[in-house]
């Protein structure tokens, strides 16, 4: 399989999964907002650190308002990672591999384009509501099944899928790791937590994840910091948990050509080991801020390796 091609498909699915993810952040943050009006000028910037975009942000020359992030990271056309960017940089890669994926997955990503072109007309950016969150997510879900459908299970598919699930597990330990790993302490102590503010800090992380039934049927008791962190670090069954996602990129990258890629077979399997058989005392114990920044890291690593050894090819 020429390079090229793999490296759209990769693409491809990062981008839609990263327009998925960004529509998830901003629907939590517009949600806390309206919770707590007071926060303005601090919490709305959560999502500009969580997409590593502060400097981007900075030369706006906005101020850090709830309204100004949303409309910059969901319209803005100069960020790069915007969910305007996001959903044409899918497009155009699709495009150029359009005889590699089926006409099904082709029609649903341009019909995507076209109505967010049309959406992009009749919103204000600065009044972006939940609905068009909802419609980013849901045209996401609906991608995935048609791939799921009608793709053949030879390579194309599983360079799609493996940069669905390396996009994915980047983002849900970004949102861990700022969302709730800066504002609980390392080594959690009850005793010091505001009992109804953390439960609805907590519960915006589960549902920015839609994890918050999953949270529920495991546990049935009241949402704990301790075991948030478990479910979404080391859940097997959950589809955005890390442990999951790094499953299903093993498995993908176990199904590509083997020679050329060792390296990142490697990798995957050493960061899934630590999934495998790791716990959230281990965790705690080694500092949870310290433990999503490794894995943030070694998520860099494994992506740098991917696109060594399938995406470079002479």
């Amino acid at each position: 399989m020429l390079s090229r091609v793999a490296s759209h498909l990769y693409w491809m699915s990062r981008y839609l999964e990263r327009s998925e993810n960004m529509a998830r952040i901003l629907d939590v943050t517009q949600s806390l907002a309206m919770l707590d009006r007071s926060a303005d000028s601090g919490g709305a910037m959560t999502p500009i650190v969580i997409t590593e975009a502060q400097t981007e942000f900075a030369e706006t020359k906005l101020t850090a308002t709830y309204a100004n992030v949303i409309a910059f990271l969901a319209w803005d056309k100069k960020h790069p990672s915007s969910i305007r960017n996001c959903i044409e940089a899918t497009r155009e890669n699709a495009r150029a591999v359009r005889g590699s994926i089926t006409s099904e997955m082709w029609e649903n990503i341009n019909d995507t384009w076209i109505l967010f072109q049309e959406k992009a007309k009749n919103i204000d950016p600065l009044m972006t509501g939940n609905e068009f969150f909802e419609w980013v997510k849901e045209r996401s879900h609906l991608f995935r099944g048609v791939t799921f459908a009608t793709v053949r299970r030879d390579q194309p598919y599983h360079f799609t899928r493996l940069g669905t699930f390396i996009e994915r597990a980047d983002n849900t330990a970004r949102i861990l790791n700022v969302k709730y790993a800066e504002e609980a302490p390392d080594t959690f102590d009850e005793k010091e937590v505001d009992t109804e503010t953390d439960y609805y800090r907590l519960s915006a992380v589960l549902r920015s994840v839609s994890a918050l039934e999953a949270y529920r049927d495991t546990y049935r008791d009241v949402i704990d910091a301790r075991r948030v962190a478990e479910i979404m670090i080391f859940d097997a069954m959950l589809p955005r948990s890390l442990r999951y996602c790094m499953d299903e990129a093993t498995k993908c990258l176990d199904d590509l050509p083997k020679d050329s890629g060792r390296i990142p077979r490697r990798i995957a399997s050493e960061i899934n080991a630590k999934l495998r058989y790791g716990t959230v005392d281990e965790v705690f114990d080694y500092g949870l801020k310290r433990y999503l920044a490794d894995f943030l890291m070694d998520m860099e690593r494994l992506g740098t390796a991917v696109n060594t050894a399938y995406m470079e090819l002479v």
